[in-house]
Order: structure tokens, then sequence, then C-alpha cells
């Protein structure tokens, strides 16, 4: 029979409580067990031939099929119909300021009021008031937002070609992201935030310190604080090393990072030492699943220590691949939950994520 305090604590343990006190460093139950990227389509395509109804392949039915903690994602962007797509993959749609003024200035940055019905609110509120399910929300990062539009290589160029231009066209997506978030946050407190910005590969970041430091801290520290007023945690999303980018995106004021990719020789450990202020998302190396229980355990296992030190949330690093099939990610889901079971945080045992400490 639950005692009083029991009864308080299962309560208190919905999916949005929990991530925010497991990162608050307050105790919970277990650590919160998501999958924050949508599942590879050749994926689901498998596991549909190994047995998966068609009804549960979709991201938001997968989740509850898995019993997994809800986790949904918010993705917009400042571009509109009227933007024109690039002519191929990593190609952009500009090259200089004339392009930009006249191509594609006039088709950014729609009204937020204009982006969202009163039903989508609707929809959030209810999800909060059923418990079960985290919402984040996502826009593009200083570097990605850029490079969507110059195109990869041109982007690459760009700090050296055309410098006052990107931090004009970073100055205008910045002040069009203030304006968006006092918007969609005084109506909806999202349990985090991410910026898409995949600015590191296998070998590290794709630019310098200095490089950063001119042309992405600025705009950074401009909107950050914005997003910390309403106590939303801010998380970096790149994948490849970022050892280096841990400590430069920590000087801007984020909260964490993720999906710390494995295959990179990341080492959460080495960031908890450098940034204990920091949370991270991922790290389970998706590359072992293929191998079976034991190999998943052991993944596991190396992880294990990071999670109980706190604010190390385990989960793939990123999408799981189709050499995966469906009963050996059955297991994965069942050893996620228990490993997930032997973090409980006592109150005072981590530091808490600073945002949370402001409210």
């Amino acid at each position: 029979m639950f005692t009083e305090r029991a009864i308080t604590m299962v309560v208190l343990m919905n999916a949005s409580e929990r991530f925010k006190r497991y990162l608050s460093g307050e105790s919970v139950d277990r650590m919160p067990v998501i999958e924050w990227a949508p599942w590879w389509h050749l994926t689901v395509e498998r596991w549909k031939g190994d047995g998966l109804p068609a009804e549960h392949a979709g991201y938001e039915e997968l989740q509850a099929y898995f019993g997994l903690d809800r986790c949904l994602q918010t993705g917009v962007s400042c571009k509109t119909g009227a933007t024109p797509p690039p002519p191929g993959n990593g190609l952009g749609i500009m090259e200089d300021e004339h392009d930009y003024e006249t191509i594609v200035r006039p088709t950014l940055f729609p009204k937020p009021e204009e982006m969202f019905s009163e039903a989508y609110f609707d929809t959030l509120s209810a999800t909060r008031e059923r418990g079960d399910t985290i919402r984040f929300f996502t826009v593009e990062g200083f570097f990605w937002y850029p490079r969507t539009l110059f195109g990869i290589e041109n982007h690459l160029y760009s700090f050296y070609d055309y410098p006052e231009l990107y931090k004009r066209m970073c100055e205008e997506y910045a002040d069009w992201l203030v304006t968006l978030f006092r918007y969609v946050f005084s109506r909806f407190r999202f349990d985090f935030m991410s910026f898409a910005e995949d600015m590191s590969y296998n070998n590290g970041p794709m630019i310098s310190k200095d490089t950063f430091d001119e042309f992405l801290a600025p705009f950074y520290k401009k909107v950050i604080p914005v997003i910390h007023e309403y106590g939303i945690p801010v998380f970096i999303d790149s994948d490849g090393d970022i050892t280096m980018a841990v400590d430069w995106y920590a000087s801007v004021g984020a909260d964490g990072m993720f999906p710390l990719e494995r295959q990179a020789g990341v080492d959460v450990s080495l960031y908890l030492d450098k940034q204990p202020d920091m949370a991270f998302l991922g790290h389970y190396d998706k590359m072992c699943m293929k191998h079976g229980k034991e190999a998943m355990r052991a993944e596991f296992e190396r992880i294990l220590p990071a999670m109980q030190r706190g604010k190390v949330i385990a989960s793939v690093d990123h999408q799981t691949p189709p050499d995966v099939p469906l009963e050996l990610y059955r297991e994965y889901v069942s050893l996620l939950f228990e490993y997930a079971n032997k973090v409980t945080h006592k109150e005072g045992g981590i530091t808490p994520c600073p945002v949370f400490l402001k409210q």
C-alpha cells in the first residue's frame, strides 16, 4: 500500500515535471525515458516487416507503443512559403547582399501570431494537463540559419567574403526570434528549447573559437536571456565532436547539448567535469544495438556513472538504424527503463540547471 509521501511523489512524476525536477537536481522516481528524434523512416519500415502494427508507426504512436515518456517537438523557421527552395541538396538561394535584399529578405520573418492557431495552443495545454508529454521548441541556430541561405560551401566562405552581411542576417533573425519567443512562451512554457546547429563534425567544430565569438556569440547572448525569462532551459543540437564547442556554448548561456554521438569520440564524463552546470541528452551508441542485449547492456554500464552524477539523460545518440530488429529495440527499451530506475536523484545531490535557480 502506498504511503501518503509515495502517493505525492507519484503525482509529481508526470513526464514534464520529471524532466524539470531531474534538471533541477530534485529527487525523481527515475530518469526521463525519451527518444528526442523521430525514428528513421527506413527503421520504421523494417519494423513493420518485423510485425509492428501500421497504426502504431507514427512518431507519437510509436512512443506510446514502446511506453516511453512522450517527447514532442515544435519546430519553426523564419522562412515562408514565398522563400525560394534551394536548387539542390546543400546548395544555397543567395550569394551576396543584392541577393539577400531582392530574393530572400522580402520572404522572411512571418508574424508569430499568424504562425500558430488557437487550436494548436489548446493542444499544447491539453497534453500538459494530461501529464504524459515533454514538449520542446526548436529553431535554427546562428550557424545553421545562414547556411540554409548561403549553401554549405559558400556559408563557410561567407565569414570572410561577407562578414557584415552575415552579421546583419543574424541581427535581423535575432530580432525576429525575440519577438517570436515573447509571443509563444507567454502562451505556453515549453519544457526545453533547442537550437539546431550541427556546427561540429567528427574532428571538431567547423569554425574557430574566434569566429564563433565574433559571428555567433553576440546573437546567442541576445536571445538566450529572453528564453530564460520564461524559465525554459536552452539546449544546442550539434552532431559530431562537440568537445570544444561545449565550452563555447556554455559561454553564451546554453544549459545543455545533444545528441553526443559516440562515433565521433565524445565523452560526456569529460563534459560534466568541464561544465558542471550543463545538462546532456543522448550519448547512447546506436551502433551497438544490432549486436544484441549484452552489447546494449554494456553500453548502459558505460554511461551509468555519468547518469548517476546527474543531468545526463541517456538516449539513442541519433536515430536508431534500420539494422536493429523490432525485438532488439524492445530489449533496448527494457534496458533503458532498468537503468533509468537506477538514477533517482536525492535533493541537493547535483548542481541544478541554472535557469531553474532563477525561478
